[in-house]
């Protein structure tokens, strides 16, 4: 008999395809699942990445949820109120195996419940969000409660593991679980080969929020009149409009390279804090299947990345690190063989196949 996961996510399945969509399509392969989300508000988030219709093998629900419930505590409370009816009839009827969730918060409104056994995906550190004091306080003790009742958790980052086990002593039951690409290997060939050109693009994928480093961009954007910004995916802040900073929005995963195929580098501008201390990005294996230069700041979670990867430390090292990469036409530090080794040990199927043998051991 085929088991059941409730699958609880805390971010809108339509608005940029990451970790929690990739694992929920993969384990829909060997379980019957049930995936509910908040509906996202914000218009300028909303982008399908794909038609819904095409994930044969999840039942997608879209939960009506108040904006702003994950940041505000008053509305996260009527959140609870909703949330917490509606699951009671919902598990009533369901009856699953396992419920999987993917932010402390999401526990409150499963809490009742205990005849299924909890399985905590935690892909970042929630209490390193910009929060205020009395909020942040609260998700404590959500994700000390989370931790507590699972009979399982899988970590993205290994800071993730000491993290948790500092908050609530729980070593013996998680289980590192990296992010990986979507499994799809490109055919590309080695002779990557960048032209003297008048401008240089430099791209970037993914979300755009307050840890995305623009004051580094423009710095390096002052001191190089042949470099450009490409950035591709949702923004949920204001920026500072500059002529050779390119906004595209969110765009379909799969249609991704169409557009970094004719970037000159790929690059992940992050400002180093505990929240990105704790990131295992998954822009850095797409972008070594895009078979471009990378560049990215340096932090000790991607270290692993390095024979991909051209690091920086600050914006006066990236000025640095861009002066010699035009001066040598933007070159790729690793070979096509080394690509394809990688991302074929690094795949959703693999990390997927880790949380299976993981499951069966509870």
């Amino acid at each position: 008999m085929v088991k059941k996961i409730l699958y609880l996510m805390h971010v809108d399945w339509e608005i940029i395809k990451q970790r929690p969509q990739f694992i929920a399509e993969g384990l829909s392969e060997f379980y019957e699942m049930r995936v509910f989300f908040p509906v996202s508000y914000s218009k300028k988030f909303k982008k399908m990445f794909g038609d819904k219709n095409s994930y044969l093998n999840v039942f997608l629900c879209q939960l009506p949820c108040l904006p702003f419930s994950n940041r505000i505590k008053i509305f996260h409370n009527l959140n609870k109120i909703i949330w917490r009816t509606y699951f009671k009839l919902i598990l009533k009827k369901y009856n699953p195996d396992y419920i999987w969730l993917t932010f402390p918060l999401l526990y409150d409104y499963i809490s009742f419940y205990d005849k299924s056994k909890i399985i905590y995906d935690c892909m970042d550190d929630a209490l390193a969000f910009d929060e205020s004091f009395n909020f942040k306080n609260m998700l404590l003790n959500s994700e000390i409660k989370l931790i507590q009742n699972s009979s399982l958790i899988f970590v993205s980052a290994d800071s993730l593991v000491r993290k948790l086990d500092k908050r609530e002593k729980c070593k013996d039951k998680v289980v590192l679980n990296r992010n990986a690409f979507d499994g799809t290997i490109l055919n590309l060939n080695d002779n990557h080969q960048v032209k003297i050109k008048k401008i240089y693009k430099i791209g970037y994928t993914g979300a755009i929020s307050s840890w995305f480093d623009f004051e580094s961009l423009y710095h390096t954007l002052e001191r190089h009149e042949n470099i450009e910004y490409h950035l591709i995916g949702p923004i949920d802040n204001k920026l500072e409009h500059h002529e050779r900073i390119k906004i595209y929005g969110p765009v379909k995963h799969d249609d991704l390279y169409s557009y970094a195929k004719d970037f000159d580098c790929l690059i992940m501008p992050f400002k180093l804090n505990e929240l990105i201390f704790s990131v295992d990005p998954v822009k850095l294996n797409e972008y070594i299947n895009y078979n471009k230069p990378i560049i990215s700041v340096y932090y000790d979670e991607i270290k692993r990345f390095s024979p991909f990867v051209s690091f920086y430390q600050d914006k006066e090292d990236l000025n640095i690190l861009l002066s010699d990469m035009i001066r040598e036409n933007f070159p790729k530090k690793y070979s096509n063989k080394q690509r394809i080794e990688f991302l074929k040990n690094n795949t959703w199927d693999i990390r997927i196949q880790n949380i299976r043998k993981a499951l069966r051991g509870i």
